[in-house]
């Protein structure tokens, strides 16, 4: 009985988790939907090279789209591979609970990365991607240069998110 109720709680605690991240997301994608058409006057003109929430992609978007389709695949098989451990019955405790630990990292994680993106972006870069792992954020700009002002709010935002020093992010340029 106390492995159901656990396994109920910790359903709970990922759902509000999920809900959470969704709701993030819709903010996000709405927030950077504005700023859009504040800078361009009007409501964006969708392209073949237009991303999946409206902002206009560079000659680099395939490569970010890319990337984020990747990720979204590696995650999923992440999580499924965490949630067959906690539904398997078959776990010990320690198995159980480290893979619930395991799962609720990944999704605070991803919701790391996608709020470090939509903040680059909604900071007037074309795209970002992010990957946060081992306790280190890459970062990868669309463009051909950065400025040591445009490294620092990079940075800013970054260090913000995660709590983490300045020597633990990496940004590159994707072009």
């Amino acid at each position: 009985m106390e492995k159901s109720a656990r396994n109920k709680r910790f359903a709970i605690l990922l759902a509000i988790a999920l809900i959470l991240l969704a709701g993030a997301v819709w903010v996000n994608v709405k927030l950077n939907r504005d700023d859009v058409t504040d800078v361009l006057g009007s409501e964006p003109t969708p392209t073949p090279e237009a991303d999946s929430i409206g902002t206009i992609a560079s000659v680099y978007g395939d490569y970010f789209n890319s990337f984020r389709k990747e990720r979204s695949e590696v995650r999923a098989q992440e999580i499924e591979y965490l949630r067959s451990i906690i539904n398997s019955g078959n776990a010990d405790e320690d198995a159980l609970l480290d893979a619930e630990s395991r799962l609720l990292e990944l999704v605070g994680r991803m919701e790391k990365e996608f709020t470090i993106e939509s903040q680059i972006r909604g900071k007037g870069f074309l795209d970002a991607a992010a990957s946060y792992r081992g306790g280190a954020v890459t970062v990868v700009i669309d463009g051909e240069s950065l400025t040591d002002e445009e490294v620092a709010r990079i940075l800013d935002i970054v260090m913000s998110e995660t709590g983490l020093p300045a020597s633990a992010v990496k940004i590159s340029l994707g072009s």
